[in-house]
């Protein structure tokens, strides 16, 4: 087995480095993807200003919007990338992860608790600028982690 020249690997790297800049191009998501995304997880806070049953329908109702909208990510870009995947990435969606967690139970203390009416209201308007900074900045992450700013 002969070393590779120098022309060979530095060939070979502009191929990994075009093949990072077509994936980047190719994954990203549409506008509407994430607004819709962003406004269905705000709602999912929001909607625990009514009752029970709403609470039910409502949260059935973004499942199944969820999977319609992975549904047509697949198809527009031909693959889905899991949002926990290792690399910048991970920690994009963990400390996004958090975020949601301190707002949504901060929102629910308020409204439960201490019977603070509109403060799910509130929350899911906030979560749901959150979520759309989220995707953002997840977007990012990855367009980095293949190397492409």
């Amino acid at each position: 087995m002969s070393p590779i020249s120098e022309t060979e690997g530095l060939e070979a790297l502009n191929q990994i480095a075009a093949a990072n800049r077509e994936m980047a191009d190719r994954v990203r998501a549409p506008g509407w993807y994430s607004w819709s995304l962003s406004l269905g997880m705000g709602g999912l806070l929001a909607v625990k200003e009514f009752p029970v049953v709403v609470v039910f329908a409502y949260e059935a109702v973004f499942l199944l919007g969820l999977a319609a909208l992975v549904t047509a990510y697949r198809r527009t870009s031909g693959v889905w990338i899991p949002g926990y995947r290792a690399g910048r990435t991970r920690w994009v969606a963990l400390g996004g992860g958090a975020v949601y967690a301190v707002v949504f139970l901060a929102s629910v203390y308020l409204k439960r608790e201490l019977h603070l009416d509109g403060a799910c209201l509130a929350g899911g308007v906030v979560l749901a600028a959150l979520s759309r900074a989220h995707c953002y900045f997840w977007e990012k992450a990855y367009r980095r982690d293949l190397g492409v700013a």
